[in-house]
């Protein structure tokens, strides 16, 4: 993908513009969504804390970006007590493979889980690696439905982040949201914690970087979301949904400036 290149797109809650060229394994009931044990425990620390971060934060250093509202992180890590210990969820916009580091840096130094398509596990030996770095993914399988909500949940019960990216589908450096549905809420919901927005924005490199051709990224947390206690579940589901979207959107319009590609609706 270059500077400059128009995508077209019809359907905003199925295309996929990835390209990555990874055919897609089968996540079913008997995949280890929550891997446990002493040695992995172990070897998770060191991959997550004493390798990836410094090399996905050298990364993103690289490419230029800017996080705003790290004090909004913060906030949630000092109420985690009056939760009972319990973590909070981050729903991100998705434009960049690179996004996916993004909850581990957000949440920094709280580990991120990261809710990712079947992709992230289908290469040979890389599995658990990927899994040790966070990844949680999304199961192929009905039958897989439970032991995957149930890693999610243990996940928020030991104090950890969950991202998710409720777009589901990656669109290179796209600088509008995109609608998509409320399903992904229905857990903050039902575990009663709140949820940060994260908006990933693109401008034009300024300064000693401005000779890059890529764009410089800029990383938005929002202030909590709290589920509203009050309203039976799919309402409350949906206000959640309701009340990031926007925020999500009024943040890309207002700091996104530079297209560096462009993405138009195609007739018919």
């Amino acid at each position: 993908m270059k500077r400059g290149d128009v995508i077209y797109y019809k359907d905003e809650l199925n295309d996929d513009f990835a390209n990555n060229g990874i055919t897609a394994c089968t996540v079913e009931k008997d995949f280890p969504f929550y891997p446990r044990g002493f040695f992995f425990r172990i070897a998770e620390f060191i991959a997550y804390y004493l390798i990836a971060l410094p090399l996905v934060a050298l990364c993103w250093l690289f490419s230029g970006f800017t996080i705003h509202g790290r004090k909004n992180i913060r906030k949630l890590r000092r109420e985690r007590k009056l939760r009972g210990g319990k973590g909070f969820f981050l729903y991100a916009n998705h434009t960049h493979w690179l996004d996916a580091f993004a909850g581990p840096l957000v949440s920094f130094p709280t580990k991120a889980q990261v809710l990712v398509s079947p992709d992230t596990v289908s290469i040979k030996g890389l599995r658990v690696i990927v899994q040790m770095l966070g990844a949680i993914p999304v199961p192929t399988a009905r039958d897989a439905v439970p032991p995957f909500v149930e890693a999610i949940e243990k996940r928020i019960g030991s104090g950890r982040s969950v991202m998710i990216f409720p777009e589901a589908h990656i669109w290179p450096y796209c600088t509008f949201i995109r609608n998509f549905k409320s399903g992904s809420f229905r857990y903050p919901v039902k575990l009663g914690v709140p949820v940060c927005a994260v908006c990933v924005t693109y401008t034009r490199h300024k300064g000693l970087l401005k000779w890059m051709k890529t764009a410089k990224r800029h990383v938005y947390i929002s202030e909590p979301f709290y589920p509203d206690a009050s309203l039976p579940a799919p309402e409350a589901k949906q206000k959640l949904r309701d009340e990031v979207y926007e925020w999500l959107k009024k943040t890309a319009e207002t700091h996104s400036d530079y297209d560096f590609v462009r993405y138009e609706k195609a007739d018919g």
